[in-house]
């Protein structure tokens, strides 16, 4: 009996250090300042699809060799404001002293980035988070995203770091998370799904807006 209370308190404990290594290692390009690929969300989220240097934190738009998908925030937007909710229920928007601008994305690829920025986009004038396109554009703090895709097992494991810095590139709040996909392919990123992006989108927005009310 109490040889199975230590191995159930070993398994749990491995899965808790194994969760934070994935954690340090995907932070890793972060501390060296380098990406292997970067994919910028600045007004409206554009993605490389080879591997760049990340643009400098708060910097112009740049157009990134080897071809960008560029997602404008407002195309489909309400132009009086977050669109309505069902029920008829109303969302109270941020005040646009709170707006946030998104740097690029390291290590994930362009369709990935693409449908990351139309989720994060939707869901963004859902709740009434306001997006500008760069700190010079009137955005208060700076989101820098960190994601890794890998083989879990049986499946495939989504891990994302957000980084919320302000406008002089001090890092001020952090957002972690991860999806689960049951398949897996050769390449991870295969396996990840829209719809873990969707979730990816409204854990992020829904964290990112419930810090920023307390500002």
């Amino acid at each position: 009996m109490l040889q199975r209370v230590f191995d159930k308190t070993s398994f749990r404990q491995a899965g808790l250090l194994r969760t934070i290594a994935l954690i340090f290692l995907l932070l890793l390009p972060a501390l060296a300042l380098t990406a292997c690929q970067t994919g910028s969300l600045t007004d409206g989220l554009q993605s490389a699809a080879n591997p760049q240097p990340a643009q400098p934190v708060g910097g112009g738009q740049q157009a990134l060799p080897g071809g960008t998908a560029t997602l404008d925030p407002s195309i489909g937007a309400d132009p009086n404001g977050p669109p309505p909710q069902p029920g008829g229920s109303q969302v109270a928007s941020l005040p646009n002293s709170k707006a946030v601008t998104f740097l690029p994305v390291s290590n994930a690829p362009q369709s990935a980035v693409t449908q990351l920025a139309k989720s994060i986009r939707n869901e963004a004038g859902r709740s009434g988070v306001p997006v500008v396109g760069s700190v010079q554009q009137g955005a208060a703090y700076q989101v820098k995203g960190y994601f890794s895709a890998l083989e879990d097992g049986s499946g495939t494991l989504l891990v994302y770091v957000w980084d919320i810095l302000d406008r002089n590139n001090k890092r001020v709040y952090r957002i972690n998370g991860q999806e689960q996909a049951s398949g897996r392919s050769a390449d991870p990123w295969g396996s990840v799904t829209p719809q873990m992006l969707d979730r990816v989108a409204q854990s992020t927005v829904s964290q990112l807006k419930s810090w920023l009310s307390t500002r």
